[in-house]
């Protein structure tokens, strides 16, 4: 891929973003599948949204993890935020993925360690950003949201220009968003199109992230989102079928676990 993916895709404004990293082909939520997303978005020049999930952990950190638990992912079991941080910190998080994982592909990775790699991905001219997920329901409510707001201020990335973008499937974790940090861009995740029936979002959200199985049943709920001004963004889209589905019915974003062959069916059907 040359730099003619990079160019394409800006001049399409199509948004893509890395699910949990490269989590295709690496452990999902992992430093080495986060560190490959961004080795892939500078080696082809494209913008790259990456994915992450956060928790907190029984200490008061914040990590990145898809699930309530760590048992499908790691070598250990039981509710996440009953750990603290030093003792994931000695969990497998890549064997189940892989034989033989990396120490990058095996650890677990905090929400700052992620900051901090986007950060200097960012300085270093790669155009990457993030799509930062609270998950809910958690035993802390909305604290999730006021740490991350903290985290953010910190940085200076709470303004227009920030490059995070806060996702979530939960309506007063919508809400708390808008009211700490009303700048930043909101998508509202769902799985089931009945949340959002006729594309009408939360008040100030412009941006809407179905499940693509679900718009598959319901194709017309694009243009229900589009006819309210708002931005669709599909996940999870992950084979060349998936992409022509995006592109016949004119999504802005896709959430792959695949950007290399998001990126690539994208470059064959532009040449079509």
């Amino acid at each position: 891929m040359t730099s003619a993916a990079g160019q394409f895709i800006e001049e399409s404004g199509l948004k893509i973003f890395a699910h949990r990293g490269f989590s295709g082909r690496y452990p999902e939520s992992t430093p080495a599948s986060y560190r490959a997303a961004i080795d892939y978005a500078e080696q082809t020049g494209i913008e790259l949204g990456l994915e992450c999930d956060v928790h907190f952990t029984a200490d008061d950190q914040l990590v990145c993890l898809h699930d309530l638990t760590i048992d499908r992912t790691s070598d250990a079991e039981g509710p996440l935020y009953e750990w603290k941080l030093d003792d994931l910190r000695k969990i497998d998080f890549g064997s189940w993925f892989k034989e033989n994982p990396s120490q990058e592909e095996r650890s677990v990775t905090t929400l700052i360690e992620l900051l901090d790699l986007i950060k200097d991905a960012r300085d270093r001219g790669a155009k990457i950003n993030l799509n930062l997920e609270t998950k809910h329901p958690t035993p802390r409510g909305l604290d999730i949201e006021g740490r991350v707001t903290e985290l953010l201020t910190e940085r200076g990335w709470t303004g227009p220009d920030s490059p995070i973008r806060m996702i979530t499937f939960f309506p007063d974790a919508l809400i708390k968003i808008g009211e700490v940090l009303p700048d930043l861009q909101r998508t509202y995740l769902m799985s089931d199109l009945d949340r959002a029936p006729g594309g009408v979002l939360p008040e100030g959200v412009k941006i809407v992230g179905p499940d693509i199985e679900a718009v598959r049943q319901d194709p017309d709920f694009i243009a229900r989102a589009h006819d309210q001004g708002n931005e669709v963004h599909l996940w999870t889209v992950n084979t060349p079928e998936d992409v022509e589905f995006c592109l016949e019915h004119g999504v802005e974003g896709m959430t792959t676990d695949f950007p290399d062959i998001v990126v690539d069916a994208l470059m064959s059907s532009s040449v079509r």
